[in-house]
């Protein structure tokens, strides 16, 4: 395997790990993960495939039912923003 293929590879492995540790809510986790890949020349590659490999789950879970999967991405957006509302509040 290719250099480069290593590292696509590490950073797709890095993405579902993120986003477990986010579904965990374990931050500690995540911010590690972050400071490895989302480095500022790799940070929009890092995003697409962390948005990509979201969406692969969310279409799993959905059983490949688009329409569902939609509804779960629009479930997890308000509970995050519900996340950031409420932090805000707190920090206030």
């Amino acid at each position: 395997m290719t250099p480069a293929a290593q590292a696509e590879a590490g950073e797709a492995l890095a993405a579902f790990a993120l986003i477990r540790a986010y579904a965990a809510r374990d931050m500690y986790t995540a911010r590690h993960i972050l400071a490895r890949w989302d480095t500022p020349d790799r940070a929009a590659s890092f995003a697409a495939v962390v948005a990509s490999s979201a969406a692969t789950l969310l279409q799993r879970t959905a059983g490949a039912d688009r329409d569902r999967a939609l509804a779960l991405a629009d479930e997890a957006l308000e509970g995050y923003q519900g996340l950031v509302l409420r932090d805000r509040q707190q920090v206030a």
